[in-house]
């Protein structure tokens, strides 16, 4: 006999990681018909990206990415001279290997005065880097991902003179980290609008 997976268990966890569930529970404890003690229970259960959309565990989350930030180690990030740390924050880059589909690589998207790159810190390396010269327009699109819609960064960048490529980049401080590129971008003269795509 081959082993099945049943589609309503998977639809099951879906739902919880996705939408969530909310359970409560009234407990009394009698003695003799006597009520002595009451428990009143309630869980909520969902992916953590559930959770912090509905205002839950924020707390958790804020300290625990604060606390990630501080104690990150700085001395192995591979800075050039005169090169200066403008906004750090977790993030992601879509990579496109010779086959399709993509994924996404986790690490640490570092904005500096010369460049935008993603640092993956063990094992040490740069997973996706960009000169901020070479930035020709950048956007914030809505993808789906999974059954989610989230934003995207979406950068034009100028290969070698003859044609452009696109770069996918995830974090959820997307709207900081757009302004903050702009802002350079407008110190180098060198933004243009990029209008979003039609697929």
């Amino acid at each position: 006999m081959e082993p099945t997976t049943s589609d309503a268990i998977v639809d099951l966890i879906d739902r919880i990681l996705v939408k969530g569930v909310i359970l409560q529970a009234d407990l009394i404890i009698s003695v003799a018909g006597i009520p002595l003690i009451g428990v009143n229970l309630k869980a909520a259960i969902a992916g953590m990206k559930t959770m912090l959309d509905y205002g839950m565990m924020e707390v958790w989350d804020q300290k625990i990415r604060t606390y990630a930030l501080e104690h990150s180690d700085e001395e192995e990030l591979p800075l050039g001279d005169d090169e200066k740390i403008i906004l750090k924050t977790f993030g992601s880059h879509y990579w496109r290997p010779t086959s399709p589909p993509g994924v996404w690589r986790p690490g640490y998207l570092y904005l500096t005065n010369k460049r935008l790159f993603l640092f993956r810190k063990k094992p040490a390396k740069i997973l996706f880097e960009a000169s901020l010269d070479k930035i020709k327009g950048i956007t914030v699109e809505r993808k789906k991902y999974l059954k989610e819609i989230e934003d995207i960064l979406v950068l034009l960048l100028e290969n070698d003179g003859s044609h452009s490529d696109v770069e996918t980049l995830r974090t959820v401080d997307i709207r900081e980290l757009k302004r903050r590129i702009e802002e350079r971008l407008e110190e180098i003269h060198r933004l243009v609008k990029v209008p979003p795509s039609t697929h």
